[in-house]
């Protein structure tokens, strides 16, 4: 069945276009000059726009003259009611909730005087129905997506010369998946990693950095390359990543063969692919961050107190807001040791026939 069209930003109303720059406004806070969403995420920003776009293109296929009305007259209990009954035959009653909470976020953007408070009840209705998935079946431990990415790196490493484009493919893939593993960081992280930024060497090893624009909670985190590893990942940087980068020059640390960096859908789709492959599961970039929480719960509860670092979220005491990067690698480093420990007990893994 065909998914709702997206309307291009370069197709937008002009009003659509001047509303949402207003909410965005710098301006003054003293002048009272900027607007009222000013401080609002780039990331946030970005899903308001896609799920307009949605809203957009809905009306341009069905309500055409629609796009001729102010942006708040066009969003009515009929219109949005027809919208939920056409998202309702695409996709799941999670992502209809989802699409009319951001409708709502957009609403009150372009509107703020207007009141939206029966598109606000809508959502809230529409939450409440949608039961969300149950995700728990398609978690890996993350000890055994940790031996399956030092699996592929080994094969990767005996695979002849002959083969070498998928060799290295194939052992960058490996290393993603053990990063992950020990360091469940978002994908949009992950695919801002540099080499000379995000890197850092000493005479002990490696530590992997991110600043506060990096991370969704706007706060540095950093991840030392446990010792067992770290063979594996100055392998990488020596031989994988130059043959892979060849002739051309970027500064991403997971190379492409397409002479730019891995993006995070590309990276998404690679980590999917590899453990829909090996284990039968469609666990995607932020179930490891469900699988890590999860699992470390369930085989260690005692150390339930290191997944505020290892997941990248600020403290679970709301009077600890602040967690200072050395806490932040002594939490990396003892739930590594910990992974280390709970592999120790699994039995090599079998390869396949």
């Amino acid at each position: 069945m065909r998914l709702l069209k997206h309307l291009p930003l370069k197709d937008w109303p002009e009003a659509d276009v001047a509303a949402l720059a207003k909410a965005y406004e710098p301006g003054d806070v003293f002048d009272e000059t900027s607007g009222p969403w000013a401080d609002h995420s780039e990331g946030w920003r970005r899903m308001i726009r896609t799920s307009y776009r949605r809203w957009l293109g809905y009306l341009k296929e069905h309500y055409p003259a629609d796009l001729l009305r102010a942006p708040a007259e066009r969003i009515t209990p009929e219109r949005v009611r027809d919208l939920v009954e056409q998202l309702s035959s695409e996709v799941r009653p999670t992502s209809v909730a989802m699409a009319v909470a951001h409708l709502y976020a957009a609403a009150r953007l372009i509107a703020p005087e207007t009141d939206w408070r029966w598109l606000a009840s809508v959502r809230s209705r529409l939450a409440a129905r949608a039961k969300r998935e149950n995700r728990l079946d398609r978690l890996v431990p993350p000890w055994q997506t940790l031996d399956l990415g030092l699996k592929l790196m080994e094969e990767a490493r005996k695979m002849s010369s002959n083969s070498r484009k998928e060799r290295d493919l194939k052992y960058r893939d490996g290393l993603i998946l053990v990063v992950l593993s020990l360091w469940s960081i978002r994908r949009r992280s992950l695919a801002a990693l540099t080499v000379t930024r995000h890197l850092e060497f000493d005479q002990g090893g490696v530590t992997l950095l991110l600043h506060p624009e990096d991370t969704k909670s706007k706060r540095e985190e950093s991840f030392r390359v446990p010792e067992p590893i770290l063979p594996y990942f100055m392998h990488y940087l020596k031989i994988v990543r130059p043959r892979l980068l060849g002739r051309d020059a970027h500064d991403g640390l997971w190379a492409s063969c397409k002479g730019c960096p891995l993006t995070g859908g590309g990276i998404y789709d690679i980590v999917r692919g590899h453990l829909k492959a090996e284990f039968g599961k469609a666990m995607g970039l932020h179930d490891f961050r469900r699988a890590a929480a999860t699992f470390l719960a369930t085989e260690a509860p005692e150390k339930i107190g290191l997944m505020p670092d290892v997941l990248q979220h600020t403290s679970i005491d709301p009077g600890e807001r602040h967690y200072n990067l050395a806490h932040s690698v002594e939490a990396s480093r003892r739930f590594a040791a910990h992974l280390a420990k709970l592999r120790a007990r699994l039995k090599p893994i079998k390869k396949k026939d």
